[in-house]
């Protein structure tokens, strides 16, 4: 019997020794991390109920568009952040940038409200829709209504007087749109949505 009473101890002890081993490393690791505010007395607690504001997914944040800078890399340069061309078909191709994100009023959350969150990608959404434009294509290409659609009217004016290169100039287009070769004339994506 006072074997195990020794046993139970002993355990005990232990237990008591590794919850405060953990404590102590708990507030080293918070100390390290700690980030103060001027306007804020408490310092920021890794472990405590609130999230970084800088940390929020885009759900919770109100953020900018991303600047177009249309090609001036001198204007990018002195700005230090905005996009130089928007769209792209892989994820290499998609420049980032950083934008000035506000979080909603209604979300609590530690640091300022109003910060810069870089790798938002250079990409705009018009109304450009890729299955619509296809079938344009496919029952109206001979008319250039692809080409009216994705904003080329030089061009659709071109396949509209020509009937459409008397039907090469179709089949043509109908593989530079499946291949992602005919793309929208302002630089916009696919809209993503139907």
């Amino acid at each position: 019997m006072d074997l195990i009473l020794y046993l139970f101890m002993t355990m005990m002890l232990k237990l008591a020794y590794a919850i405060q081993a953990r404590s102590d490393r708990e507030q080293q690791v918070s100390g390290a991390v700690a980030l103060t505010r001027s306007d804020s007395a408490n310092n920021y607690r890794i472990w405590g109920p609130k999230v970084l504001c800088s940390m929020l997914p885009e759900d919770f944040l109100e953020c900018n568009k991303p600047i177009d800078h249309k090609d001036n890399k001198t204007a990018k340069e002195e700005k230090g952040y905005g996009c130089l061309k928007f769209g792209g078909l892989n994820y290499e191709d998609v420049e980032h940038t950083k934008v000035l994100c506000t979080v909603f009023s209604d979300i609590d959350c530690h640091g300022p409200r109003t910060f810069m969150r870089d790798g938002v990608p250079c990409i705009r959404y018009s109304e450009h829709y890729f299955l619509t434009t296809l079938l344009y294509s496919l029952l109206l290409g001979f008319l250039g209504m692809d080409r009216f659609c994705l904003g080329q009217t030089g061009t659709a004016v071109g396949k509209l007087l020509t009937l459409g290169g008397i039907g090469v100039w179709w089949v043509v287009d109908i593989i530079l749109l499946l291949t992602n070769r005919l793309t929208p004339e302002d630089g916009s994506n696919w809209n993503p949505y139907v």
